[in-house]
């Protein structure tokens, strides 16, 4: 167990590497956050570096750089679950997943980390996890203080992780169904599913030992049975108690719960230098309060509880504040909270906390009510909804639903310039909007739902949209490769360009600007000419010896299939013009698939060639009816047929293709 200390790389950051450390980087790894508050900013420029065994100094300024990190993520599969309340910051373009999720009558407040992948030490599949205090921000990872507890994974936490995943998939579930026919961003449910198989896997776990952390988590599904503060607290009678937490409520109903004689707070400082407690609501006999030591005018965001008697100790730490909402379960409160917390049994040790704290024999206090909410913390929304980007469909979808028991007036649910309005809603009832089309080059990623519960002033909801079914290069994972860049590329090959770090940095110059692509899609390119020199010169790189060992299909090779698909596919397709030139540059690209196949070690996928294969049967049926309504084709050569559709454009192609080749010296077939 740790406490953090001023600055950056402190206690939590340390507990990410040592559990990453613990893990061979040979084989997938599976990762899972949980967050109340979450900054995506300092995440993607902070955590994820870390996650992949980079240094912060290694993201400054390199869009290259960025794009190794993605290619990092693709083994290293990263979810973060977050409390929708809050209105988190929408994501970036680095590949992990992002699930906000909601409760009726409560905070998603547990701050926890658990890893699977195959153990350095033993090469066996295994689990680590971390209890804290810290949320995924700056200031739970380098300015509060705050506490942190890691261990490997036992059965007796597989039980208590067992419940927390199933809440979470069916979270997952409401949100994007149960089938697999769309591809949430991050693959949500994917991890969900491995980490939660992880988990129920006998093999997977350890032992369970005396010096092991027990895990507490309160869920929806322990409603009205042993609460957190009586698992905390166990079947021994304890004399004293000492409470670390920032905020309190309740608090003389949780001390006669514990049954301690005396008991001793640990309040934070607020910003005016006065300590945060209810002090005229709560009953002092027998209570005293005390301080950190070492850098007392830190805030302190820790919640912690040292449980003593003549014999034995036991000390808890994790997410959970002296509240009522987050010690006991759902009874006449108005939350109850999902919390996690470890609970050590110390035995005869020394109190852990003797040369941090300092009594406060008169402190001064700010005036304060007691709340089981955090300062800040926005309203529950009244309902849970859900908004969707399918990228192949090209088209908004959303639903939402009435949780709160009381109606919900003037819904007007906004996607940009879209709006989308509901009437008035009752408690369970769902309303499903109409698939708004839209087509756009870069991710929508936020929502805001104007909404009046009963008759309060109208309120504002932000949420964030999940992207489905998108490209890599759709979400920004790899740079948008541009045909023209592509082919020139192509055409003038340097193959000694494509080793080590630089492949990123080549493949950057692929797309115009910076190497992060443009906003806009670029001007079609229709230089058949040089696409045709370019496959030529493709093929031709990949039978060199300097080449047998290089994957014409990896998605980070410059020279490679997969680029100048990408860079194909990544044009507009509207006009005739357009789609003429798609269906000739595709139909080439399959040639080239099926020599590259041929002729290489590496074989192409099936989903690839399906891809191509599907792209060219849709605007082949566009092509016989375009050239159907020409005058100038059927008078040459008849009705538009199918068959004569593809002959006329082989042929054209094929001539083409004849002239590059005859021209670039050789002809492949």
């Amino acid at each position: 167990m740790k406490l953090s200390k001023p600055g950056i790389d402190r206690a939590m950051r340390a507990t990410l590497e040592h559990i990453r450390d613990r893990f061979s980087t040979d084989h997938p790894r599976y990762v899972l956050f949980t967050t109340f508050n979450f900054a995506s900013q300092f995440f993607e420029s902070n955590v994820l570096p870390l996650l992949v065994g980079d240094t912060v100094d290694d993201l400054k300024g390199a869009s290259e750089t960025r794009y190794a990190i993605n290619a990092d993520l693709e083994t290293l599969r990263c979810l973060v679950v977050c409390d929708r309340s809050t209105c988190p910051e929408p994501k970036g373009d680095m590949r992990y997943g992002l699930l906000p999720v909601g409760l009726s009558d409560g905070r998603f407040h547990p701050k926890l980390m658990l890893m699977f992948g195959t153990l350095k030490d033993t090469q066996q599949p295994g689990l680590w996890m971390s209890v804290g205090s810290g949320n995924l921000t700056l200031s739970g990872w380098g300015v509060n203080r705050e506490v942190v507890g890691m261990t490997p994974v036992t059965s007796r936490h597989a039980s208590e992780l067992n419940l927390l995943f199933e809440w979470l998939r069916g979270q997952a579930a409401l949100q994007f169904g149960t089938t697999s026919e769309d591809k949430e961003e991050g693959g949500v449910r994917d991890i969900l599913r491995v980490l939660h198989g992880a988990v129920l896997r006998d093999d997977n776990l350890v032992p369970h030992t005396p010096a092991t952390p027990s895990l507490h988590l309160s869920l929806p599904q322990k409603s009205g049975s042993e609460s957190m503060l009586d698992a905390l607290k166990g079947d021994v009678a304890w004399d004293a108690a000492t409470v670390v937490s920032p905020y309190w409520s309740a608090v003389d109903q949780l001390v006669e719960a514990l049954g301690v004689k005396t008991c001793r707070f640990v309040p934070s400082l607020t910003a005016d230098g006065k300590y945060r407690f209810p002090v005229e609501t709560v009953n002092l006999t027998d209570r005293t309060f005390a301080a950190f030591e070492k850098d007392s005018e830190r805030y302190t965001h820790a919640k912690a509880l040292l449980l003593e008697n003549e014999q034995e100790r036991v000390l808890c730490i994790g997410s959970a504040n002296f509240t009522q909402a987050a010690m006991l379960s759902a009874g006449n409160q108005t939350l109850t909270n999902i919390e996690a917390m470890l609970r050590y049994e110390l035995g005869a040790a020394p109190d852990p906390w003797k040369a941090q704290l300092r009594s406060l024999p008169d402190p001064s206090f700010a005036s304060v009510d007691e709340d089981d909410e955090e300062d800040g913390a926005p309203p529950l929304p009244p309902f849970d909804a859900t908004v969707l980007y399918d990228w192949t469909a090209g088209e908004f979808r959303a639903h939402l639903t009435i949780t709160g028991s009381e109606p919900v007036s003037d819904l007007v649910l906004s996607i940009g310039a879209y709006s989308w309005t509901m009437t008035t809603a009752a408690a369970g009832e769902t309303c499903v909007m109409q698939p708004w089309r839209y087509k756009g080059a870069q991710p929508v990623r936020s929502f805001s739902v104007h909404y009046r519960l009963a008759q309060d002033e109208p309120a504002i909801f932000r949420g964030l949209i999940t992207q489905v079914n998108a490209g890599d290069d759709q979400l920004g994972y790899l740079p948008r490769p541009r045909l023209n860049r592509v082919l020139e590329l192509l055409r003038s090959l340097n193959p000694l360009a494509t080793t080590g770090k630089t492949r990123e940095r080549v493949l950057s110059e692929l797309a115009d600007g910076t190497g992060d692509g443009e906003e806009e899609s670029a001007d079609p390119t229709f230089d058949f000419f040089g696409l045709f020199q370019a496959t030529w010169k493709l093929q031709e790189y990949y039978q060199t010896k300097a080449a047998a060992e290089r994957d014409p299909y990896d998605k980070l090779a410059p020279y490679g299939a997969v680029t100048l698909y990408r860079a194909i596919t990544a044009q507009a397709a509207i006009t005739h013009e357009e789609k003429i030139g798609r269906y000739i540059q595709l139909s080439e690209m399959r040639d080239v698939v099926v020599r590259l196949d041929k002729t290489m070690k590496f074989k192409s996928t099936e989903t690839f060639r399906s891809d191509i294969e599907t792209e060219i049967s849709v605007l082949g049926a566009e092509m016989t009816q375009l050239l159907g309504e020409s005058q100038s084709f059927r008078s040459m050569f008849g009705e538009a047929t199918p068959e004569r559709t593809k002959t006329f454009l082989r042929w054209f192609r094929e001539e083409l293709q004849r002239e590059a080749s005859h021209q670039a010296g050789g002809i492949h077939g």
